[in-house]
């Protein structure tokens, strides 16, 4: 295993990881699994535990507010892909010496707005300044939800058939980030206003309103079969790890793909292919070929973008992605082009 930066290789994940999750138990319904956001327990009357854990992620560059609404979206958005929504919030806080009473105070407090919005009670958790910590990852959190055992989804319930919708744009996150991380650079390169457009497209950066969309519309059989959020590794990434963790293989049409024309600006400004590029506030899912132009109808009277970008396919026909020449690609697991950038920029000294 090499030490770059990022989620670890599939193969180290499968070899080591994977390979050691503990005691086996029969109630354990979705175990760790490459591409699959939820775990899954069967807590009996017919109700299961959703949970899903993730770094806090603090970008101070952001501000705080802003640093700690995106910490807890990134964490919401994983959990509302199981179509269960949040009810449980446990927070393990792991702080830099140099973050101040008032840092500590602003953070918890947008954190305690967000979990009072969606109805969420932290039950448990652990705060401390630690030497050795600093920004950004200074923590972890595991979010929760209950519901019925007839109501959750995970990335292998897609079925072939399934439409294949995105919403929003690709490289969402990684426009934004880099628009906030270098504002000198951005603005010269794409333009003040094109770059401002991009920094005010920040509380896009969730993926929590489409999901519970997605929810009230119907699951399974009524309509939504699956979501994964579009994270490290882009779109790409993404769906190469749904037809993994599915067993079906799909078909997408890059020249499909949405992408806001300013954020294209940016990824060519910046040098990234914006279909292997972290893109939190995308969401990635597969719905009934019946339901789905009503449920991106259904999107768009909510003011959320979505575009069909393909098809899932039996296991058999392979999984591709079609770029704009009509060459076929197979996805695969991808290093994330956002954190080249960022080591670039830190590199040449971008303000």
């Amino acid at each position: 295993m090499s030490n770059e930066l990022g989620k670890i290789s599939r193969e180290f994940f499968t070899e080591h990881v994977l390979r050691r999750t503990g005691s086996d138990r029969k109630e354990v319904i979705v175990a760790p699994r490459n591409g699959v956001d939820t775990g899954i327990v069967d807590i009996g009357g017919g109700k299961v535990m959703v949970l899903t854990t993730d770094p806090i992620f603090i970008d101070i560059n952001l501000g705080m507010k802003k640093a700690a609404w995106f910490a807890f979206h990134i964490i919401a958005s994983d959990l509302c892909t199981s179509g269960i929504p949040p009810q449980y919030l446990t927070v393990d806080y792991n702080l830099p010496p140099e973050i101040t009473d008032d840092q500590i105070d602003e953070m918890l407090s947008t954190i305690d707005s967000e979990c009072r919005t969606y109805g969420i009670s932290v039950v448990t958790g652990h705060t401390a300044r630690y030497a050795g910590v600093s920004f950004p990852m200074v923590g972890g959190a595991t979010m929760i939800g209950i519901g019925d055992r007839d109501r959750y989804i995970t990335s292998e319930m897609s079925r072939p058939g399934d439409r294949i919708i995105v919403t929003k744009s690709i490289a969402l996150e990684a426009a934004v980030l880099l628009a906030h991380a270098f504002p000198d650079y951005t603005d010269r390169a794409i333009g003040q206003e094109t770059a401002s457009a991009i920094r005010n497209r920040f509380y896009e950066m969730s993926t929590v309103r489409e999901a519970m969309i997605s929810m009230d519309f119907g699951l399974r059989d009524s309509g939504v079969t699956s979501m994964h959020d579009v994270t490290e590794g882009g779109l790409a990434g993404a769906l190469y790890e749904i037809a993994e963790a599915s067993g079906n293989g799909l078909v997408a049409y890059e020249n499909r793909f949405p992408i806001y024309r300013e954020i294209a600006d940016l990824c060519a400004a910046y040098g990234i292919d914006p279909t292997k590029s972290i893109s939190e506030g995308t969401l990635l899912l597969t719905v009934r070929p019946e339901r789905s132009e009503a449920f991106i109808a259904k999107l768009k009277e909510n003011g959320i973008q979505a575009a069909d970008v393909g098809e899932i396919l039996p296991g058999s026909s392979g999984t591709f992605i079609v770029d704009a020449e009509g060459k076929k690609k197979r996805p695969e697991q991808v290093k994330d082009e956002f954190w080249k950038a960022i080591a670039s920029g830190i590199e040449r000294g971008l303000k």
